[in-house]
């Protein structure tokens, strides 16, 4: 009874060939983050940060918060993910700079009737109704709703 099946030279080397071409391919977006400076938890090939979860997404956040500062990088699956807590720059993500940069936020695949929800709307559906909502939400009219 042998351990190892007897298979023939070249098969193991399609094998081998192929499982290293596999983790190549689960990981090579993993060195993103790496590259541009920024620091964060590491990943494993195709989970990413997803087993990070397993305490929660609040407790995960905090502590990557207290190790890494203000802002990291982290990734679900093999899809580069940066977190940001710094006010200031929340603001210019997702206000000044919307337009030309951070267009298109997580891909949740298709949701039905919410597709065109402007959290989950991409390029120029996104754009056209951040232009019909913007008008709505002044700060001079959402002090009316509170009063």
């Amino acid at each position: 009874m042998d351990l190892i099946p007897s298979f023939s030279m070249e098969t193991w080397v399609i094998l081998g060939i192929s499982l290293v071409l596999l983790y190549l391919y689960g990981t090579y977006s993993h060195g993103y983050f790496k590259k541009l400076g920024i620091p964060g938890p590491t990943p494993l090939p195709f989970l990413g940060n997803l087993h990070n979860y397993r305490q929660g997404f609040f407790n995960f956040d905090a502590e990557c918060y207290k190790k890494y500062g203000k802002t990291w990088g982290l990734y679900d699956g093999r899809q580069p993910v940066l977190v940001i807590t710094e006010p200031s720059i929340i603001k210019t993500v997702l206000i000044k700079e919307c337009y030309s940069a951070f267009t298109n936020r997580r891909n949740f695949g298709p949701v039905g009737f919410m597709k065109k929800a402007i959290s989950l709307s991409e390029d120029e559906e996104w754009k056209r109704i951040r232009t019909l909502l913007s008008p709505t939400f002044t700060s001079g009219k959402l002090k009316e709703v509170i009063k």
